[in-house]
């Protein structure tokens, strides 16, 4: 599984712990033609891809000696959003997915960090849904894609040497 689902998915089980009863939306064009006043949602709003030269030496599961390479760095950014009825249901809804939120996951081995950055409440006069009042949360995954070669020790280079002439 990619950095893009695993990340997504992940918001979505924060979010259904939190206490968001109905499935989250993943799309915005099913968002915004939904008639429900109680929703969820987790949209993807940009990635950035960024090359990286980081070069990390390790001792693999089998003892093997390899070397990891930062391909590439990258950001997703989600927004996720819940609306309710009440400031008061949203406010606990938001605070428990904070709480269930984790620091990051492992995408494949690799450490991919979840960081919210802003929160948006926003009135029901101010946005498109159904919802009397709504949060918006902006989550930042910070990833990368990596790649593992092997290295061959100096120690285990065996070199013959001989004398000619």
């Amino acid at each position: 599984m990619g950095m893009f689902v695993a990340c997504q998915n992940e918001l979505i089980r924060a979010l259904k712990a939190a206490g968001c009863g109905k499935e989250p939306y993943t799309s915005r064009k099913k968002l915004l033609s939904t008639a429900e006043s109680r929703v969820s949602a987790v949209l993807c709003e940009e990635e950035a891809v960024e090359r990286d030269k980081q070069k990390k030496a390790f001792v693999g599961v089998g003892g093997e000696h390899l070397k990891r390479s930062k391909m590439y760095s990258r950001d997703i950014t989600y927004l996720v959003i819940i609306g309710d009825y009440s400031s008061e249901k949203i406010e606990e809804i938001y605070e428990s997915f904070l709480e269930e939120l984790p620091k990051g996951i492992y995408v494949d081995g690799n450490f991919t960090s979840i960081e919210p950055t802003d929160a948006d409440w926003v009135g029901e006069k101010d946005h498109l849904l159904y919802s009397k009042v709504s949060v918006q949360i902006k989550v930042t995954c910070h990833g990368g894609l990596y790649k593992d070669t092997e290295m061959t020790r100096i120690k285990d280079i065996n070199l013959n040497v001989r004398k000619e002439g």
